[in-house]
């Protein structure tokens, strides 16, 4: 009875030790994907931010007869 449930534990203890290192490479997996997600955003705002200028503020633009 003692080896069976030894055995068991075992089993389980084997079973979650290979299920929290699953867990620890996905983990690691969304957190790189994530970095590029946040370097991604910056680039795009540093455009937005590089393509907006006071010239191009439409309220400021004479119409095109003039």
């Amino acid at each position: 009875m003692s080896d069976l449930k030894s055995d068991e534990l075992e089993s389980k203890i084997a079973f979650l030790e290979r299920h929290i290192e699953e867990q620890d490479k996905a983990i690691l997996k969304m957190e790189q994907r994530l970095d590029r997600v946040f370097e991604e955003l910056e680039n795009l705002r540093s455009s937005l931010q590089g393509a907006e200028s006071p010239a191009s503020n439409p309220a400021d633009e004479k119409p095109p007869h003039y």
